[in-house]
């Protein structure tokens, strides 16, 4: 999006990995405000108590953690999810303001859900997490501008050269041939996958031991093709 997200626990920043990276989404906003005079109408019909300010019991503005707007034959398509841990859903009042929120969005005619911890993967949030802050060179100390990104262009052209190789093995040869520091390849393949000109099943754990015939050629995703 080109902008800091502001997000309020590890399940939220999680969901928003996986979103970020989808190859259809075009923008996310957290914390999206609903409209008071709707949500105090909604809670009124189905008679349930507004969330009100503890000291001067005001209603507050009731939020959604994630709206995401998608890209879909062409159109755009917003969704929003509600972030919660699996164990907060068996809390009678958050069952109460989830219903708020649910009848929101449903008169919105926008498709809304519940995501959990349940839903978020090990493997691939760790993958995600390796891949954070990859997608973009710009911040390195580089000799001239440009140099990582015509060498992570090397790299990519390399990958079926190497089918037998481990990702260890062709790191380090890639290091030794283009002069980069130990750990600069490396750097660089992970930037290739965020921008996806390479790919690799995301729910199996990205180590230097997998063979590099585990990835194939990509191309750069519709979000990330400024950043490539």
């Amino acid at each position: 999006t080109g902008r800091v997200h502001h997000l309020l626990s590890d399940i939220e920043r999680g969901t928003f990995l996986i979103y970020d990276f989808r190859d259809d989404v075009v923008d996310i906003r957290e914390q999206f405000p609903l409209d008071l005079n709707q949500t105090c109408s909604i809670a009124e019909a189905a008679g349930i108590r507004h969330p009100v300010d503890s000291k001067s019991r005001a209603d507050l503005i009731q939020t959604t953690d994630l709206v995401i707007d998608l890209e879909r034959d062409g159109k755009i398509v917003t969704i929003a999810r509600t972030v919660k841990p699996s164990e907060a859903l068996g809390k009678p009042r958050t069952v109460e303001k989830l219903e708020i929120e649910r009848r929101y969005w449903a008169v919105q005619g926008v498709d809304w859900g519940i995501v959990t911890d349940r839903e978020l993967p090990p493997n691939l949030m760790r993958n995600l997490e390796l891949l954070q802050g990859c997608a973009s060179l710009d911040d390195l100390n580089q000799p001239f501008e440009g140099y990582y990104r015509e060498r992570a262009g090397l790299i990519a052209s390399e990958l079926e050269a190497w089918p037998n190789a481990n990702l260890q093995a062709f790191c380090q040869a890639m290091d030794t041939r283009m002069g980069l520091n130990p750990g600069g390849a490396l750097l660089l393949v992970r930037h290739l996958l965020a921008v996806k000109v390479w790919r690799v099943d995301m729910t199996q754990p990205i180590v230097e031991t997998m063979p590099m015939r585990a990835f194939r050629r990509g191309s750069v995703s519709r979000t990330r093709r400024a950043q490539a």
